[in-house]
């Protein structure tokens, strides 16, 4: 095409190409097109804009620096500049039409193309026209959103369009189309795309969305108009306590560091955000990047500046500890674990409410998230939630809402896991638990039998123990379980529970595990059952020379188990766990192997040469514990 004439005559007919359904089928033709669109627009629009020079875009390092507000006032008044006359063709409609048509796309190679287009097209049309792109790619992030009393439910939204508007009003953004009013607008709903997360089945659709939503972020911090320098002085509190709340508790790594980075650049070049470069110098990327490190340990460091303590534990008894990963509740709760201490009237006042009303929530993870989290708040700020009756009362009452069909039908192990998390931190934090003990232990005994993985479980069970004494008939019916099995994994479940009991008759029954039970599970969990009964018995005074004598011979005979099957050499777990529990009673007492030397010279002899031998094993993790068990001998037993 030599001639804008010969290019205006093919426009028609290349329109009608663009919007073909035969090229709707490939993602890269998708692309081509929103690539030719943009240039036929381009090419029919001045080559340099036509707004003053956009002089605002660009101004001095000494402008940007200023604070000055009479300055910056009369520096370039961008709302009210008037354009000059330009003439933009018809076309130019049908053009960005396409290209927001194209930020819906479901790939997101075009949605980038079209997001660039448009800021492109943008940057070389009038003003008034601008102004007009940034509100048609604002209302995209309206569309099917419902806003409730200021809150924004996207529940009903595509991510492919959240998306697609970010990038979009990023690209805006880089090029200084967004005036101040458009700000005003569209920054609750950015900060809203911060946090956008759709759970669809078992897995959740979104994090696109929220690492576009950083993208605008920091787009948005190298805008060096001065009004919007004001707009950004007005929400810095909510803008930096968002993005610090998404950078130290998202489940992936590149979206908090993009945080990170975007706050970077905040706090570089608008200098509005509280203790920016103290907070930056906590949340920077590598701080970030390492998912535990970031929950637990930066967002306490954080959370002891006031402007960020208390959004810091809003997200996360609103947001995070409802998340649909498991390791990502875990890690929130124990964040929480941290974070409640330092503000606990706010815990009880503003969150225990809304935490204590999901407790018996429909959804799985919430409820499981729930119930976890009114643990952490009652065993952490504890003496706050006692003195006063009614947060006391929503905290002993989780287990009596807990409807019986969530611990029966499907989900029952996490619930009931849940529970015992509960049960096991009122326990630990002192709470007067009264009659509910029996109704509690019931919980335990179900998920027993219930739970596959129950070593969390029985470290609960061990401080309900202490808190609770057990009856004759409750002891009973632990040791029945691990006689008969009512389940497939209930016996070898049981048996770790026989730890957490003191009567010389549970030690007499973990020994005779160790050496003869009928599963390998068994005998690994007896071995490990007997090192926490040991230690809780010398603990509590009661371990005496004989106890010790037995355990440790049934330890020994544990070290020669060498039982194979069709998973391999299974022996090695009873091995490897009698180790460890011999390494938890000889760590214990110094003159533990000087009283065995005396007692059984014998035993003493044959125990130093099987942890000998112990070292030479050709599975790593059995030379490990037997080397740490060698060196509590050496250099830890007189």
């Amino acid at each position: 095409m030599d001639s804008h004439a010969t290019l205006d005559a093919q426009i028609p007919m290349l329109l009608d190409i663009f919007q073909m359904d035969a090229f709707d089928q490939h993602s890269i033709t998708r692309k081509l097109i929103s690539k030719a669109v943009q240039r036929l627009a381009l090419l029919m629009l001045p080559a340099t804009n036509a707004e003053m020079g956009r002089a605002y875009a660009r101004p001095s390092l000494r402008e940007n620096l200023s604070n000055n507000a009479g300055a910056a006032s009369d520096s370039m008044r961008d709302d009210e500049a008037e354009s000059p006359d330009v003439e933009v063709p018809l076309e130019m409609e049908a053009f960005v039409g396409i290209l927001l048509q194209k930020l819906h796309d479901k790939d997101t190679i075009v949605r980038w193309s079209a997001a660039k287009g448009i800021g492109r097209i943008s940057e070389r049309l009038p003003m008034a026209l601008a102004r007009e792109i940034v509100l048609a790619v604002g209302d995209i992030l309206k569309d099917e959103t419902l806003v409730d009393n200021g809150l924004i439910d996207v529940a009903m939204t595509t991510e492919y369009s959240w998306h697609g508007a970010l990038l979009c009003l990023a690209e805006l953004s880089r090029r200084g189309m967004l005036y101040a009013q458009a700000l005003r607008q569209i920054v609750p709903w950015v900060v809203r795309g911060l946090t956008y997360e759709i759970q669809r089945g078992d897995y959740s659709v979104g994090s696109n969305v929220r690492d576009a939503a950083c993208y605008v972020m920091w787009s948005l911090a190298r805008i060096p108009n001065p009004s919007s320098k004001r707009v950004f002085a007005e929400m810095s509190v909510e803008m930096a306590t968002t993005l610090i709340s998404v950078a130290v508790f998202d489940r992936e790594s590149n979206v908090r560091r993009a945080a990170s980075a975007a706050f970077q650049e905040h706090v570089g070049r608008q200098s509005a955000f509280p203790h920016g470069i103290s907070v930056l110098q906590l949340a920077d990327f590598f701080s970030v990047g390492i998912m535990r490190n970031a929950f637990v340990v930066t967002s306490r460091k954080i959370a002891e500046f006031d402007e960020y303590k208390h959004p810091l534990l809003h997200h996360l008894c609103t947001v995070t500890v409802y998340h649909w990963d498991l390791k990502t509740r875990e890690l929130a709760v124990k964040a929480l674990r941290e974070l409640a201490p330092l503000s606990p009237a706010y815990v009880r006042t503003h969150l225990l409410p809304g935490i204590v009303a999901n407790v018996a929530s429909p959804f799985l993870a919430v409820r499981h998230g729930a119930i976890t989290a009114v643990a952490a708040i009652a065993e952490t700020i504890a003496v706050e939630l006692v003195s006063h009756t009614d947060a006391s009362k929503m905290v002993l009452d989780v287990a009596d809402s807990i409807p019986a069909r969530y611990i029966e039908d499907f989900g029952a192990s996490l619930t009931l896991a849940a529970l015992t998390t509960y049960m096991g931190s009122l326990s630990r934090a002192g709470w007067s638990i009264g009659e509910a003990q029996g109704k509690y232990f019931a919980l335990f005994e179900l998920a027993f039998i219930t739970c596959k993985t129950v070593d969390d479980i029985v470290v609960d069970f061990t401080s309900f123990v202490d808190a609770c004494n057990l009856t004759p008939d409750q002891r009973l019916r632990i040791v029945k379980h691990t006689q008969v099995a009512s389940s497939g994994t209930s016996r070898e479940s049981f048996v770790l529970a026989v730890g957490a009991l003191e009567k010389p008759s549970d030690l007499e029954l973990l020994c005779s595990l160790v050496a003869e039970g009928t599963t390998v599970e068994i005998r690994r969990n007896a071995a490990a059952a007997l090192g926490q009964f040991c230690t809780r018995a010398r603990d509590g005074g009661r371990l005496s020379i004989t106890w010790e004598h037995s355990a440790i011979l049934a330890l020994s005979q544990g070290l020669e188990d060498h039982s194979v099957d069709n998973r391999g050499d299974v022996g090695s777990w009873v091995r490897k766990q009698s180790l460890h529990s011999l390494a938890r009673i000889f760590a214990t007492d110094s003159q533990t192997f000087q009283r065995l030397n005396e007692r059984d010279d014998e035993l003493a002899i044959r125990l130093l040469g099987q942890i000998l031998c112990s070292t030479t094993e050709k599975i790593d993790r059995l030379r490990v514990a037997a080397g740490h068990m060698l060196e509590i001998l050496l250099y830890e037993q007189r």
